[in-house]
């Protein structure tokens, strides 16, 4: 078992991982940086997913957690008083469940 950020990686659901690295990171964690011991381990968990979400037709395995690390980065990274309308973090959380889920793609 992997665990990035507070958050238990599962190669297999990339949308709950990075809805619960979300929440932790509001909570204080900081998101991972690909050069961590980690986050090495993470893909190549990633990489060796049977029927998960990695598609070497698609993305490359570190590309893919780049990508969903990204997301988590961005959406932890705006304040709220940057929205035009206020929202609270569980709605953020699922915000970014569902991006990740359109980076995935029918794998999520």
């Amino acid at each position: 078992m992997v665990i990035l950020g507070g958050a238990r990686f599962d190669p297999d659901d990339l949308p709950r991982f990075a809805g619960e690295l979300t929440a932790r990171v509001f909570g204080g964690a900081r998101v991972p940086t690909l050069d961590e011991p980690d986050v090495v381990a993470a893909i190549a968990l990633l990489a060796e997913s049977g029927g998960g979400a990695a598609d070497p037709d698609e993305f490359d395995p570190a590309e893919l957690l780049a990508y969903v690390l990204g997301i988590v980065a961005a959406e932890t990274s705006l304040p709220a008083g940057a929205l035009l309308e206020p929202v609270d973090l569980d709605v953020r959380r699922g915000r970014v469940e569902d991006a990740v889920r359109r980076v995935v793609g029918h794998r999520a």
